[in-house]
């Protein structure tokens, strides 16, 4: 739901909009994006694995806007479409730390190993959509886990590697969401004993 405070706090919602949500499926941020941007806008769903990307069109479906893509493309895909998108929402796969509460499969599912090959392939998919944000545009980077490699230092891997700059976005003390900021970068996570959800980490970042 954060989302929303993200893309109100850095976006003209009443303009006209290309809007991607790269890792959309099952469709909870695509459905709630849609109800955010106006009917001149579009947005592209976009899933990765083709099961995942048949419910997740199910559920497009379901929302009855018009004005929206499902898609089911490798992110390398989408490098055809240089400076393109206004915002694109990298809900990154992850380790899953932030879900341990909610489903104990995700603690048998954890280790090491899978955090190395979490925040590498993050950064991978952060390097191939790059270039589809027009100058100016956002990227809203997200992960349901706490730790620093998937988190603050891909934060800090952007900051060296593009022309980036990590926007503060205004949040109440009443929701226990924690501001993280080390320099130049900017995060906020959420820890389940402090908000209402489970685990989560999300940062919006413009490009300049």
């Amino acid at each position: 739901m954060f989302l929303e405070q993200a893309l109100k706090q850095t976006t003209d919602l009443n303009q006209p909009l290309h809007v991607l949500d790269l890792c959309a499926a099952p469709g909870g941020k695509s459905t709630h994006i849609l109800s955010l941007i106006n009917n001149e806008s579009l947005l592209i769903s976009n899933e990765v694995i083709r099961s995942r990307s048949t419910i997740l069109s199910e559920n497009i479906q379901k929302w009855g806007h018009a004005n929206v893509v499902v898609t089911n493309n490798d992110p390398t895909d989408f490098q055809r479409l240089k400076g393109f998108f206004d915002v694109v929402v990298v809900d990154a796969p992850c380790s899953g730390e932030g879900l341990f509460r909610k489903d104990p499969e995700a603690m048998k599912e954890w280790s090491p190993d899978n955090v190395n090959l979490c925040w590498m392939r993050q950064r991978r998919i952060v390097s191939y959509i790059w270039s589809t944000i027009k100058p100016g545009g956002i990227l809203i980077y997200s992960t349901c886990t706490y730790n620093r490699l998937e988190n603050e230092e891909n934060l800090q891997w952007i900051n060296n590697e593009y022309d980036a700059e990590f926007i503060e976005l205004k949040t109440e003390p009443s929701w226990g969401v924690e501001q993280v900021k080390e320099g130049d970068i900017v995060g906020y996570h959420f820890y389940p004993h402090k908000v209402r959800g489970e685990g989560f980490f999300i940062s919006a970042i413009r490009k300049t």
